[in-house]
């Protein structure tokens, strides 16, 4: 258990490395307790690309994961935008590792003047961090059963705080209530703490999914002074009406994952 959390902290670290610091990010990564063997990624890269594609083609906000080929490395397939040597990743990044890891990074966040503040702050939506957190543990575990992992795994999710030079802005939670899009909480000025659990990856990839996420996100919505979670309850049922705007995307996309939903 211990080498396996060292190894997913290394993951995160190196990860970061590659990621935009222009505002902020959602970053989940997962270690199998029990990794696979090791096989070589380079001679799967086309159906992984392709795999990868397929997963992601549904989630309920379009992105374009898997549209251009990955990176390929001995141990590794990475997925990014097209970039230049030495650049950093922007909206988002995806790494599979041979042993069954995989890490996932989703830039989320916008500057917006908070009222409670008085200030300009890097807004994030309380919906996004549900839905992606939800959305990016289903297709790690998919990943490591992909690669006939199963078992426990590791979980970290983490909110990389951005280091825009001259910008100070801190990190504040939204959410709509009433029609209004408005702050609810308090400030955090730097990276939160990561979250980080031990979960079955069968419960990842069953009707369990937003209950087993939903620990990891209230540890991240805490910290913020956001005691509960709107969007999954305490049952582990995903609460449509409170996406606003996209409550048939994701009636959708939990039909089509299998997962309980309500308005």
């Amino acid at each position: 258990m211990i080498d396996r959390y060292e190894d997913l902290e290394q993951l995160t670290r190196n990860a970061v490395n590659q990621l935009s610091a222009e505002s902020p990010w959602l970053v989940l990564s997962t270690a199998p307790v029990r990794p696979a063997s090791g096989t070589p990624m380079a001679a799967d890269s086309d159906a992984l690309q392709r795999w990868v594609r397929q997963q992601v083609s549904g989630w309920p906000a379009p992105l374009p994961i898997g549209l251009t080929p990955p990176d390929v490395q001995p141990d590794k397939l990475a997925f990014t935008p097209p970039r230049g040597p030495g650049e950093s990743a922007n909206k988002y990044y995806y790494e599979f590792h041979s042993d069954g890891s995989a890490l996932g990074g989703l830039q989320i966040g916008v500057l917006r003047n908070s009222p409670s503040e008085g200030r300009l702050v890097w807004t994030l939506g309380e919906g996004a961090l549900a839905w992606i957190s939800i959305a990016m543990l289903r297709l790690n575990a998919a990943f490591a059963q992909r690669l006939t992992v199963m078992g426990q795994t590791e979980v970290k999710v983490t909110v990389v705080y951005p280091a825009t030079p001259g910008l100070t802005a801190p990190l504040q939670v939204w959410q709509h209530t009433n029609g209004t899009y408005s702050p609810v909480g308090i400030c955090q000025s730097g990276s939160v703490s990561s979250a980080r659990r031990a979960v079955d990856l069968a419960s990842c990839l069953s009707a369990s999914l937003p209950a087993t996420a939903r620990p990891l996100l209230l540890d991240v919505l805490r910290q913020f002074g956001v005691l509960e979670s709107r969007h999954i309850d305490v049952d582990g049922v995903i609460r449509r009406r409170h996406f606003t705007g996209h409550d048939k995307l994701i009636d959708t996309w939990t039909r089509s994952i299998g997962v309980p939903s309500t308005l």
